[in-house]
């Protein structure tokens, strides 16, 4: 029989399986909630600083009580890491809108409940994220820039299992979602990057009403420094048989290149060396990971 887990909810540990959440609480109720996910290497949080200010910032947007301070955050991360029997690969930091006396659409209450959840998914080797995967296309039937909830990780999910759940391969790791021009936005749950024919890397702009990922912007500010050529710019599908390198990444992947995208109108293959892709990968590991984190 496995040890068992733990999860922290403002800061006090209870079982994984413990009836800790409120009936009434309006994240329960309604999915009024804010999270954010990160990776957790050698019992270290990745990133904790560039996630605290996201969740702070979609906190304060949706009018959210007040997070804690940055060092209390840190603090109840590290605590979530080391109460457990082993180690977690990442967490999941979730924000509910709490109970409130009058739990209807319009409740509003005076402080949040904040959940530390750990997760234990298998890390990717290297060799496995640098052998590339399969990926296909799915055209948005709505424009995600008219939507301001696009842009912070809700727990309003329901429209991300929908169109997971109606996926053409098995197969395939990840959805491309397509603007009404076939522009690559993201995926549902990972940044999208491509290499064009003349060798600028290239991603969809914040604009476009696409997630302010983590990762998203360590690559940016990394090809910055590298003196890479960069276009904040959505790569149209239609031009995909020219990338040189397409590429996935998250907080929890890291990064994830892309051998093969399938669509209605055929698949499309890219060269299976990944340069770009592999030297953030090597970044990543070399100086992030062995970072302030």
């Amino acid at each position: 029989m496995s040890a068992k887990r733990y999860l922290l909810v403002d800061g006090v540990a209870a079982g994984m399986d413990d009836p800790v959440i409120a009936a009434t609480d309006m994240g329960f109720l309604h999915g009024d909630t804010v999270f954010t996910t990160l990776a957790v290497h050698e019992g270290r949080p990745v990133l904790w600083k560039a996630h605290y200010a996201r969740l702070a910032g979609s906190a304060r947007q949706m009018d959210y009580p007040p997070l804690p301070t940055e060092e209390a955050f840190r603090a109840e991360l590290l605590s979530a890491i080391r109460i457990q029997p082993d180690a977690p690969s990442a967490l999941r930091v979730t924000l509910s809108r709490g109970r409130a006396s009058s739990p209807g659409l319009d409740g509003v209450s005076d402080a949040t409940v904040r959940v530390v959840l750990p997760l234990f998914r298998p890390v990717r080797q290297v060799e496995a994220l640098l052998a590339g995967a399969l990926a296909e296309t799915f055209p948005l039937p709505w424009d995600p820039a008219a939507d301001p909830r696009f842009g912070h990780k809700t727990g309003n999910l329901l429209w991300v299992k929908g169109i997971r759940r109606m996926k053409r391969s098995p197969e395939a790791v990840e959805q491309l979602l397509l603007g009404r021009c076939g522009e690559i936005l993201e995926g549902t749950v990972s940044s999208v990057f491509a290499v064009d024919a003349d060798g600028v890397l290239n991603t969809a702009p914040l604009s476009a009403g696409i997630l302010p990922g983590i990762l998203r912007g360590e690559i940016l500010a990394w090809a910055r420094r590298e003196g890479r050529a960069l276009r904040e710019t959505a790569p149209l599908f239609s031009e995909a048989a020219s990338f040189r390198e397409l590429f996935l990444a998250s907080s929890t992947l890291p990064l994830l290149p892309v051998h093969t995208v399938l669509d209605p109108a055929g698949a499309v293959s890219f060269p299976r060396d990944f340069p770009v892709a592999a030297a953030f990968l090597d970044h990543y590991r070399s100086r992030i990971l062995a970072g302030e984190s």
